[in-house]
């Protein structure tokens, strides 16, 4: 299989010069697909989840290693009243223009968060905000509606800052994301959704505790749709790092001898497996949660993984919590339960369902490879479960019209440091009808103490494992291939991904 990959891949290839090498400091990124440009508020997605961190920059940095905040364009900040957050930025920070970012800038796009005209995918994001003022040149107050424990995390993460000189004066605020000018590592010097991308080391970047300057000097990145093709580029030296590649493809290139592949720690990322309350209107037996854990029990997390990653996951272990440690307000005492399809079948046996049932397993179209292995081994204990897909769009209207009887879904763990998303996204969504549940969560979203907020989530997550409602299955692991000239640092945890100006060469 390995050879008919290459093979085909170099019967694929198109003659075309590299950019460069190693030597030019230029390193080849090819993109899947690319974006006409760049705006982390008005073209959130895959896309700017990848770049945003190298070419805007937040208030603060989270460090998961200290799970603590540390500078970025922020030197200090402090927290006088539970409503109120005062941060007293840096006066070195220059955007790519060269224009200083001071209190204007962050007051500015605050405002421009909060305003209730400006119509944003996701502006919930910020709706605890009250309101931002300017203290002084360098200095900024932000007032919360209430306490919030949140507060601080949502300035480290998904709050870029934008040049108010260039932003504020667009009629049109879509046209600002072909500039895409921040204050990050990198900066732009060319976007095309067509052709791709280039950037280049920003030399007025200073590095921080919260992040460092760029590994490299330029990264150009062609749009490469085809794996074949991109396949066939590695073998004759024209790329020198990609991600998102199939497991096997990666496997053949390491063992052409032409690349070598690097699998992430964890990201705060994990598929999911759950039983909407709803579901049990079409299923009865999903009312009963010693058939909730039955199913569980007969699901071989590991070898889940496995047909997600390949030989890749050989030593991958599955996903312990609904969220991790290093999140702030993160705790849970409980695991999954182990698998055990002997113990599923007295389960099941014990409930009345000796002979299983049948039942339908939805998911999106990316995880059907594992919800059809998931179900294969739910049939090996007599539930008969089939495989349906939907669209990311979907779910939330399957689920609210009850037509999603069991789910396997993919879920990027809230894509901060902080546990609110996953409190939000699991326990306050509605999937669940239990009173109790819904008031154990709610008591979380105002708990300012993190250690005493530990504990409470702890006693939801717990419960919610008892009652068999919601389980981790696969954590999300970022896998890079690469030549052997470039180093990537993954040994720590991130929120989502590998940007691109932590790409290194050795």
């Amino acid at each position: 299989m390995k050879r008919l990959i290459l093979a085909a891949a170099l019967a694929a290839l198109a003659v075309s010069p590299a950019f460069a090498q190693k030597a030019k400091d230029t390193l080849r990124f090819p993109l899947n697909d690319a974006e006409a440009g760049l705006d982390p508020y008005l073209l959130p997605g895959s896309f700017n989840n990848t770049w945003e961190p190298s070419i805007y920059d937040n208030l603060l940095a989270f460090d998961a290693k200290k799970v603590d905040f540390v500078p970025l364009l922020a030197k200090s900040w402090s927290q006088p009243e539970p409503t109120i957050y005062e941060y007293e930025l840096r006066d070195d920070v220059t955007f790519h223009d060269g224009e200083k970012l001071d209190a204007d800038d962050v007051v500015y796009t605050i405002n421009y968060l909060i305003d209730p005209a400006v119509k944003l995918r996701y502006k919930s994001n910020w709706a605890w905000i009250k309101s931002v003022e300017k203290l002084g040149p360098y200095k900024v107050r932000i007032t919360s509606k209430s306490a919030v424990p949140d507060g601080m995390m949502w300035m480290a993460y998904n709050t870029s800052i934008l040049p108010q000189h260039l932003h504020e004066p667009l009629a049109n605020k879509a046209d600002f994301a072909a500039r895409a000018i921040g204050s990050g590592p990198m900066k732009f010097t060319k976007i095309d959704k067509n052709t791709g991308l280039a950037v280049e080391r920003y030399a007025g970047f200073k590095a921080t505790d919260g992040k460092k300057a760029a590994g490299v000097g330029r990264i150009v990145s062609e749009v490469i749709p085809d794996f074949g093709t991109l396949t066939a580029k590695f073998l004759v030296g024209d790329v020198d790092i990609a991600r998102d590649m199939p497991p096997d493809q990666i496997q053949a290139l390491k063992d052409s001898g032409k690349a070598e592949f690097t699998m992430s720690a964890p990201t705060l990322g994990y598929t999911l497996f759950g039983f909407p309350s709803a579901g049990a209107s079409n299923v009865k037996a999903l009312g009963d949660v010693r058939v909730r854990r039955a199913i569980m029990m007969a699901i071989d997390r590991q070898a889940v993984s496995r047909a997600t990653f390949g030989d890749l996951a050989r030593d991958m272990k599955p996903v312990e919590g609904l969220c991790s440690k290093e999140q702030l307000g993160c705790g849970y005492t409980k695991l999954p339960p182990d698998y055990d399809p002997a113990g599923a079948k007295k389960l099941l046996a014990e409930a009345g369902y000796p002979d299983g049932f049948e039942v339908v397993l939805s998911c999106f179209p990316t995880g059907v490879t594992e919800a059809t292995a998931i179900s294969g081994m739910l049939r090996q204990v007599g539930i008969r479960a089939t495989v349906r897909s939907h669209s990311i769009a979907n779910r939330v209207q399957m689920l609210s019209q009850g037509k999603v009887d069991i789910g396997y879904y993919g879920w990027n763990g809230g894509g901060m440091f902080e546990a609110s998303g996953q409190i939000v996204r699991h326990f306050l969504s509605s999937e669940y009808d239990d009173p109790a549940l819904t008031k154990m969560a709610e008591v979380t979203t105002t708990m300012m103490d993190d250690k005493a907020r530990r504990v409470a989530v702890a006693k939801l997550m717990d419960y919610a494992n008892e009652q068999a409602y919601v389980f981790p299955m696969v954590s999300s692991r970022i896998l890079l291939v690469h030549t052997k000239e470039v180093f990537l640092d993954t040994s720590t945890i991130r929120a989502t991904q590998v940007n691109p100006h932590d790409f290194a060469w050795k």
